[in-house]
């Protein structure tokens, strides 16, 4: 076992779920699946809430996913770090918020509080911007502003109006502003395409042409166009505060990879070339967590990942390949590294450019063929490969049943491929097949409407060698099992355990 090359596939967004109703993986034809499901050993991870470092109940996504399968170990990011502190009382005494706070209070200046107006618990949590509400009023600040984003991709299409509504009570109660409304497709872009998070920036910084009297009567009428929260085209309020020199932003989404972009508009980067076509000079930005790459102010440290699975590999002096498309690139790398960015000595990165589109469910294949591609022609020249099909994630987030169906039925065409590699030299090959969360087996809920946001479902854990078995466990075990697999002694700090019964 210990010479077998070792692949990683991280399926991005397919849970397992019975039923049949809205689930594309049920209604898709998909022979490659039941062949892999009836010959091989399988078994289910658990890929939400506890098992993952995630408050109970609490939906999974790819970025805590792709943290716990590298890491070995349960990781506790950004939400449930957050919502510790809150419970217990340190929130309104950290040293960042405070500084910053102060500073605004001291030179009247004003505080921008922007980011995805949600209970998702994904990329932000309301109950986060809730809570720096409470803080500034506390502290004393006369001028605060809000300016919000809109998600229905991680909740439902049409979920914001009640989180705006508790919003706009704590505002009215605290005499503080609502200032601008976005949808996250252009304030949190993360494919490079700029001209969105400009259209966003410019509602930020109150030089939109887009002004509108009332958000709540906007939204509606952009309901009216078909135009859900997500897409919401970005707007400012005629009576607005907007950023301006001097003033103080906090970015309070905790999730790096959607942040990044926005947050380079105000305070620049090595990460981008783009310069906004207007430039306001910020005196204090702060993100609730570190953005990778971004110079800002962090008020809260996440969790230190020692020794994941690719720092073992590159300690066993094996080669690795790390392959995705854009969408994924970063949870393949950055957060597989647990959240750190490093190449090692022997590793391999190869991004493949994803289709850009505004909508995946026009182009379900998305770059499925190309990594499969890049794959059988690598596997030869490595030890390890980790490797991501983002088809069923960002398919099904389009709430479009028949596309995703279309997505799981081409990534199965894809499985086939590798599958026939894997036959021909089982005795130089394992596969390992995993998904991150669940998402495309629920693409529409009870009365047939859309359904955009991840789910709490279990995912599949297979591996091509048959004289194993695997036990049940969770994302967290993934790493573990590998390691047992190939013979080599796991980490101290992977807590982790061997899904492995060898027969």
């Amino acid at each position: 076992m210990a010479n077998k090359k070792i692949i990683l596939t991280i399926i991005d967004g397919l849970g397992l779920k019975e039923e049949k109703q809205g689930n594309a993986y049920a209604l898709a034809s998909h022979p490659t699946f039941d062949y892999l499901f009836k010959n091989f050993p399988n078994s289910v991870l658990q890929a939400s809430g506890e098992y993952v470092g995630l408050p109970k109940g609490q939906i999974g996504n790819s970025e805590v996913g792709h943290l716990n399968i590298g890491a070995g170990r349960i990781v506790y990011t950004g939400l449930s770090l957050i919502n510790k502190a809150i419970e217990d009382g340190l929130f309104e005494k950290n040293n960042v918020l405070l500084k910053v706070m102060n500073d605004v209070k001291k030179n009247n200046t004003t505080l921008h509080l922007m980011g995805l107006l949600s209970p998702g618990g994904v990329h932000s949590h309301e109950n986060h911007l809730f809570a720096l509400l409470d803080m500034s009023h506390n502290l004393g600040l006369k001028k605060v502003s809000v300016h919000i984003f809109g998600d229905g991709r991680d909740v439902k299409l049409k979920s914001i109006l009640p989180s705006l509504q508790k919003l706009e009570d704590k505002l009215k109660l605290y005499n503080y502003t609502l200032s601008s409304v976005s949808g996250r497709f252009y304030a949190m872009d993360r494919d490079k395409i700029f001209e969105r998070n400009e259209k966003a920036y410019l509602t930020l910084i109150g030089k939109s042409n887009n002004v509108i009297d009332n958000i709540e009567t906007y939204i509606k009428k952009q309901y009216e166009q078909g135009i859900y929260d997500e897409f919401i085209m970005p707007a400012q309020l005629k009576n607005g505060l907007f950023a301006k020199d001097n003033d103080s932003i906090i970015f309070f989404n905790f999730r790096p990879d959607r942040a990044r972009q926005l947050s380079h508009m105000f305070i620049g980067s090595k990460l981008y070339d783009y310069v906004p076509s207007i430039k306001v000079k910020i005196a204090n930005f702060v993100s609730l967590m570190k953005y990778e790459g971004i110079n800002s102010l962090i008020a809260f440290e996440e969790m230190k990942i020692k020794n994941p699975i690719g720092e073992v590999i590159q300690n066993a002096n094996l080669k690795q390949l790390r392959i995705a498309e854009t969408q994924k690139y970063a949870h393949v790398t950055f957060f597989m590294d647990g959240g750190k960015d490093i190449i090692y000595q022997n590793e391999e990165r190869i991004l493949v450019e994803s289709i850009k589109a505004n909508s995946f469910a026009d182009f379900p294949q998305m770059s499925a063929k190309e990594i499969t591609d890049v794959l059988l022609k690598k596997i030869k020249q490595c030890d390890f490969v980790i490797m991501n099909y983002a088809n069923p994630d960002m398919v099904g987030h389009t709430g479009n049943l028949n596309a995703t169906i279309k997505a799981i039925e081409f990534l199965d065409s894809q499985f086939k491929r590798i599958l026939d590699y894997i036959t021909k030299n089982s005795q130089n090959v394992t596969w390992f097949i995993t998904a991150d969360h669940g998402n495309a087996e629920i693409t529409e809920d009870k009365d047939g409407n859309p359904a955009t946001k991840h789910t709490t479902s279990p995912v599949m854990f297979i591996c091509s060698d048959k004289n194993v078995n695997l036990k049940n466990g969770s994302l967290c075990d993934v790493a573990p099992t590998i390691l047992d697999y190939m013979k080599i002694e796991k980490p101290k700090e992977m807590i982790g355990k061997s899904l492995l019964n060898k027969k």
